[in-house]
């Protein structure tokens, strides 16, 4: 748009220059303990397997209905999720529909909810839980139907 003539423009109206910010510098991890490849990331023992989606677990859970005695809904759900996300995070996937009737079979439910009573509050007690699961049965086969919830 052109300058009116009757409004003087001074110095200080004039386009001037802007500072603009310098293009970002490329990123290299150089500081203690970071790190630069998937194998250096740790796992197992105290730092558990992590998993793609373990989460997901509870949805598929809160879909079943599982007959438990009242007051023990969350012990049992914490204990599942448990079993649930170490079988699944092992095989390197999310976690599906069979995980959860092979955990349901391991924790022998209905009947043995009453073992784990108070384990929804004792993250050792869940450790120790899934830990005592020999390896080849965690990650044995699903056996059952096969389908995926």
């Amino acid at each position: 748009m052109g300058q009116q003539p009757n409004i003087p423009i001074t110095v200080a109206d004039l386009p001037r220059a802007t500072a603009k910010p310098a293009a970002a510098r490329r990123w290299r991890p150089d500081r203690p303990g970071d790190l630069v490849s998937p194998e250096q990331v740790p796992w197992g023992g105290p730092f558990g397997t992590p998993g793609p989606d373990t989460g997901y677990a509870l949805r598929l859970l809160r879909r079943r209905a599982i007959e438990v005695p009242a007051g023990l809904q969350d012990d049992v759900e914490a204990a599942l999720m448990a079993i649930i996300s170490a079988r699944s995070s092992a095989l390197g996937r999310a976690p599906v529909g069979p995980d959860i009737d092979l955990a349901i079979g391991l924790l022998d439910l209905p009947a043995g909810a009453e073992a784990v009573s108070g384990i929804a509050h004792d993250h050792s007690r869940l450790r120790r839980l899934v830990e005592a699961i020999p390896r080849d049965v965690l990650m044995g086969p699903m056996g059952g139907s096969g389908g995926e919830s």
